[in-house]
């Protein structure tokens, strides 16, 4: 996140951009990863954005509500990053093997909180989600986006929107559901 801001100290223009930008530098942050699911990843993706906007200070200016607008540039963005490295086969082989290192799960629930654990159960069953139904429940119920937003953001009509997180709730709730419950990690433990 400090590189994000660093990029805030260039020459062209450095106060107005970051008394423009700087506000929405959390948000987007957050957006990006919701949609990455990695700190480094999202700072990335955040940091492409910026740089691109930097020289576009003027057109900036001109927009009345930011906020949904540069969410709608840095989801275009994702979306574009996901096209070109799914292009790329060097990158899917790399990406399997992030994938095998993080997603660890033996975890010992002795060891976790039971907050720590409904994360972890949370975020298996957001894995489980498509990638439409993915982006849809989080931008929506964990970001706060009304459906209107996110028609203009994700450029899909309300109709769809609704279907999907519909779709998503009722999948990650039946995976939950599913779950072994607690006692029962327990008494096996």
């Amino acid at each position: 996140m400090a590189a994000i801001l660093d990029l805030f100290s260039k020459k062209q223009s450095p106060d107005e951009f970051e008394a423009l930008l700087k506000p929405h530098v959390g948000h987007l942050y957050r957006v990006a990863y919701r949609l990455t699911n990695q700190p480094e990843a999202a700072e990335d993706l955040v940091q492409d954005l910026m740089l691109h906007f930097y020289p576009k200070l003027q057109e900036l200016k001109q927009i009345e509500n930011l906020k949904p607008w540069l969410a709608r540039s840095l989801y275009n963005r994702f979306i574009d990053n996901l096209r070109k490295s799914k292009r790329n086969p060097i990158s899917d082989a790399l990406e399997d093997t992030v994938l095998e290192t993080v997603t660890d799960h033996n975890l010992q629930p002795e060891h976790e909180t039971e907050q720590d654990l409904m994360q972890i159960k949370l975020s298996r069953a957001l894995d489980q989600l498509n990638e439409d139904q993915r982006h849809v429940i989080m931008l929506h119920d964990m970001e706060g986006y009304t459906l209107t937003e996110l028609a203009d953001v994700m450029g899909t009509p309300v109709g769809t929107l609704k279907s999907r997180l519909h779709r998503a709730r009722n999948s990650v709730k039946a995976t939950l559901s599913m779950e072994p419950s607690d006692t029962l990690m327990r008494v096996k433990g």
